[in-house]
Parts: C-alpha cells; structure tokens; sequence
C-alpha cells in the first residue's frame, strides 16, 4: 500500500471517529498503562496518569483498567465533551483541522478499529477487557534521564533521598509529594497490591489482547518482567504482538536473556518487538540519558536487529536537550535502516516523535521563538530528503506517517510561545543537575552557552 493511500484510509476513518464525537477515542476503553510501581493508571502516553483507588482493585481487579475516574471520562467523551487530561490532542487539532491527532491514529489502528462499532454503541459505566495493555511492574532503573523522576527509576529515586528534591518551582521531586500524590513506589522486594491484582486480572485479559508492552523502569531488571514472558511462553496466544522496553545499556546477561526469550516466543508463534529510546547522539544523549552509552547502544540495537526478527522501535522525547543533535540522530537511524530494511514495506526501525511537556523547565519551547524556527526549518529540510529512498548513497527512507510527525513537530516549535516563565527553573535545574551528575553542560552544549547567564533573572 502507497503512503498516499494510507493517508486516505485515514482520513475517511476520522470522519467515522468524528461522527460518533468530536472528541471520541477508543484509546479510553481498549488502551491501558498500567503503572503497577505505584498504583498509577493512563489510557494512553499523552494525559497525567490517575491513581487507581486500592478499595477498587480490593472490590475487583478489573478495576485497574476500569476505574471510576476512567469511566468517567469515557461518559464525556461520548456526550461530545473534551476531556482536559487530552489536550495534548486537541492543541493538535486545533493547531489545523486536517491534522490527524493520536485520538485518530490510535482509534484507526488494527488493535482498536475492529471493536471500533461496539464501543461506540457501549455504556460508558460496563467493564471492558483492554486490545492494547502497557504494563510497568517497577520503577527499577540503571538510568535516570533527565526528564524523568523516581517513582519511575530506582536511579532518580536514589538521588533524591540522597540530595533532596532540585530546586524548580514544581516540586515534583519531592519524597513527601510522592507520598502525599500516592506516586511513591512499593520497594521492589515488598508486597505490592497492584501486582497482586494483576495476576488475579491478567489471565481473563490475555484472550482480547491484541498489544501487550512491557515498560518501566527498565523491564529487564524486574523479576516479574521475566514471570509475564514465561507465563506467555506457557499460554502463547496466536496474533498477539508483544512488546518490551529496553535502554539497550543494561548488563550483557540481560540483554542476552532477553534476546533468547525472544526467539523463543518467535519459535511458539508469538511476535516479539523491541522498543527503545533515544533523540539525540554522542555527548549530549549520554548527558541527557543519564547512565546512557551511545555506542554501547548502537552495538545492542543492532544485536537486536541481527539476532532477532523483531522490529526495532525508535521512540522520540524531544526536549531542549535534544534539539542540537536531532538532525545527526534522524541521519543515524537512516543509516541503521538502510542496512536492515529489506523492503519498503518493511521497516524494522520505525519512528515515534513525541514532545516533552513535562517537567516543564525542559521543554523546547523555553527558546526563543526565532531560534525554533531556525531549527525547525533545518529539521524539515533534513528529514524531506529521506521521503525518497537514496538507494545510491545506501541511505533509509522516512515514512509518510513520520513524516506528519516530524511536520507536526516542527509547527509546534514554530507557533508556541517561549515558556519564559520556565527559565530560570532550568537555570537551577542544570546547575544542580551538573553537580549531582558530575556533568558540565556548558562544554556538553556549545550552542546553549549563554543560556545559564541570560536566563539567570528570567
């Protein structure tokens, strides 16, 4: 299928999506993370996740997937109403009416679009089994990116009960806001709950899923990790694509026992993807992804590629951090497909774009507005010359979906307002950062070199 015919699909499933509402997503009733660490629970990446009451999954476990908050919104959003946590699909939308948001992507995907008539149809109060579930069953960690904090890696945890929470206005990094929040993570050899209700779920689950991921934390250091892929080893189910998180810097063993546990499932029938992350090279990925080796990166996702039969998925955090050396990383991956992409249609190295908002003094959009365009423009040019296969300079080729991202991205630097308000937080930020982390972001960043002076007293 054409890149142009896949767009038309598109386009006449969103005039379905719309008709049932403006603001319908199946993503509500049939797409689940499952942040088992704490007790957290979202529909999908975009909106803040929502804490999942212990008398509910006490009462019945479905109660992960089917909270009450959930159904709640489920009910809005078949009377036409925005849910707020979705905003992050209707700024898209309204930045155009003829871009397609992930409340599109999503609802046309395979996993959704085949219950896409009886949700529609449904009572937003009944209990429904998930096609695609996420689960994360700690927050065990070699990394601590960033943007990222400790009820999701054991590395930022350790930090903060070390050094204290980083001086930015939104606290986030505080151990008594994570208690008073409920985000504080069980400690990975206590009894959790949460898990608990999960394996009392999960078998009654398995048969309507269609996307099982396994996230984290970094997955291949939790022990229940290895119990979901032996358990599906046991039960394999025909036409069910998994997935696993990884770093791709973990210990040599592990990445070793994940690559056997992969070709095992492969050899029962069941499909097995890899998904990992990076938007940025050298340096300043290794500064941003605290604990990250690139070129240890490189060697594993191309063990992945060359050892497995899985797809290898790229998935993007853009954030400040990373805007120097995006168009370098866009190139990398470029190089990487046109070795291992056999086909046009088939793309072992598929690529997400996702925008970080959160924590805030992060952002792109704490740069100038100019200084975003300046960079946008150099994103575009650089990623539209991989919409053509360069088969004489061996070179990948950017797909017509990534391709909406990438301009979708680019558009978003191009309209916001600089996040003046932010600055000074990340003035704060990356000074603490660089002493805990032993890190020099100056020397790191040559192209960010005045920003620590002139963002001081913002």
């Amino acid at each position: 299928m054409s890149n142009e015919d896949r767009i038309r699909i598109l386009e006449d499933k969103r005039e379905k999506i719309n008709n049932v509402s403006c603001s319908f997503c199946t993503a509500k009733w049939l797409q689940t993370t499952l942040m088992l660490q704490n007790g957290y629970n979202h529909s999908c990446h975009h909106p803040a996740p929502h804490k999942i009451p212990l008398e509910e999954i006490e009462a019945d476990p479905a109660a992960l997937h089917n909270s009450k908050f959930k159904k709640e919104q489920r009910a809005k959003m078949l009377n036409g109403e925005r849910p707020s946590e979705c905003g992050y699909c209707w700024k898209i939308e309204d930045l155009d009416k003829d871009y397609f948001s992930d409340r599109h992507y999503k609802t046309s995907d395979s996993w959704a679009w085949d219950r896409f008539e009886d949700i529609a149809k449904s009572n937003p109060q009944d209990n429904v089994y998930p096609s695609y579930l996420e689960v994360s069953f700690s927050n065990a960690c070699n990394f601590a990116c960033a943007y990222c904090s400790p009820e999701i890696s054991s590395k930022w945890m350790e930090d903060i009960k070390k050094n204290g929470q980083y001086p930015t206005k939104h606290g986030s990094h505080n151990l008594d806001y994570l208690k008073s929040s409920g985000k504080m993570p069980y400690k990975n050899r206590e009894h959790n709950p949460y898990v608990e209700a999960f394996w009392k779920w999960f078998p009654g689950a398995l048969p309507h899923l269609k996307v099982l991921r396994i996230t984290g934390g970094e997955p291949t250091m939790s022990k229940d990790t290895w119990k979901l892929l032996d358990y599906l080893l046991e039960n394999p189910q025909q036409g069910l694509d998994i997935a696993i998180n990884t770093n791709g810097c973990v210990e040599d063993k592990l990445i070793d026992k994940l690559i056997l546990k992969v070709n095992a499932l492969a050899n029962v029938g069941v499909k097995v993807d890899i998904y990992t992350s990076l938007e940025s090279t050298g340096p300043q990925a290794e500064y941003a992804r605290d604990g990250l080796d690139y070129n240890k990166w490189l060697v594993n996702t191309e063990r992945f590629l060359n050892e497995t039969k899985s797809t290898v998925a790229i998935m993007t955090t853009v954030n400040i951090l990373s805007l120097p050396t995006f168009n370098e990383f866009i190139i990398k991956l470029m190089e990487l497909r046109s070795r291992h992409n056999e086909r046009f249609a088939d793309n072992r190295l598929p690529l997400s774009i996702n925008i970080m908002h959160w924590p805030p003094h992060l952002q792109c959009t704490l740069l100038d507005k100019s200084e975003r365009e300046r960079i946008a423009n150099l994103i575009e040019n650089n990623c539209k010359q991989w919409l053509k296969y360069y088969s004489e300079e061996k070179f990948g080729r950017m797909y017509l979906e990534e391709w909406d991202q990438i301009q979708r991205f680019c558009n978003y630097l191009r309209s916001e307002d600089p996040a003046i308000e932010h600055r000074a937080d990340f003035v704060r930020y990356i000074h603490a950062y660089d002493k805990r982390r032993n890190k020099n972001f100056k020397d790191t960043f040559p192209e960010y070199a005045t920003l620590l002076e002139d963002w001081l007293d913002a």
